[in-house]
């Protein structure tokens, strides 16, 4: 195996600034990033043969970052189009009572997101069911963004998302170590915190 030269640091930023230009004269961003790559690399001082172990190397320490979230995102795109998210918040808000709706609430934008769905997407997923409960039960729209959004990034901690999987590459764990703690921390001691509310 090649041992990989350390190359100039402005290479890496130079090669970015190509990137971005390329994507945003609507150059296929993929072809953009491994043109701007390659340039940053040659003009980070790295020749021909170093730019490829570079690139080879790099492009092989991505691919189950990649495929983990396209399986997400196929399973949030499957969830959305068939209902099935929807059906989950209406079904745990029923299930819960209206006397502990922003649990309900909270917890239902908290799976759906857990599952790979982006917090926005839950949130307006979720929102009209948390408007009827709220108008019904005199809680105030503020209350339910609070629980809707809270909910939102405890799911996005425990979910296999971009930043999840990021965090567990860069501090070498495996992903499940990272998406089960947060799961078990939220559970013990941000139900406590949502109950008071």
């Amino acid at each position: 195996m090649h041992t990989i030269e350390p190359l100039a640091w402005y290479g890496a930023l130079i090669g970015l600034f190509i990137a971005i230009a390329l994507i945003l004269k609507k150059i296929n961003p993929v072809y953009s990033l491994f043109l701007g790559a390659i340039l940053g690399a040659v003009i980070g001082g790295g020749n021909l043969e170093q730019t490829i172990v570079l690139l080879t190397s790099g492009t092989q320490s991505v691919m189950g970052t990649v495929i983990s979230v396209l399986a997400a995102g196929v399973l949030a795109g499957v969830m959305m189009e068939s209902g099935a998210a929807e059906t989950i918040a209406q079904a745990i808000v029923r299930k819960m009572g209206e006397s502990k709706a922003i649990l309900a609430l909270a917890l239902a934008t908290m799976i759906i997101t857990a599952v790979g769905v982006f917090i926005p997407v839950a949130v307006l997923i979720v929102a009209p069911i948390a408007l009827s409960v709220g108008n019904k039960m005199g809680i105030s729209k503020l209350a339910l963004l609070l629980a809707l959004s809270g909910g939102g990034k405890a799911g996005n901690i425990i979910s296999p998302n971009p930043n999840t999987i990021a965090a567990a590459n860069g501090f070498h764990l495996n992903l499940s170590d990272v998406t089960v703690i947060p799961h078990l921390i939220f559970l013990f001691s941000g139900l406590d915190g949502i109950l008071k509310f």
